[in-house]
């Protein structure tokens, strides 16, 4: 079953030129996912633009090297 997520809050940083998006899980509110979104992006576009934004960082993830703290 595919999972419901919730488009908690979409915020822009008028100084920065940031938008942000949080989405949190509809069945675990303790799971939340964060990322930054092109700036202004509207309510109505915040799902494509954070399934793009999503995208690129699991392509970061999983070309990245991923150490733990202090090595």
């Amino acid at each position: 079953m595919a999972s419901e997520l919730i488009i908690a809050q979409l915020g822009h940083d008028l100084q920065a030129k940031k938008s942000f998006v949080t989405f949190l899980w509809s069945d675990d509110p303790g799971k939340r996912l964060g990322r930054e979104m092109p700036y202004g992006t509207s309510i109505e576009d915040a799902e494509a633009a954070a399934r793009k934004a999503i995208a690129a960082f699991v392509s970061e993830m999983n070309e990245s090297v991923i150490k733990p703290v202090g090595t």
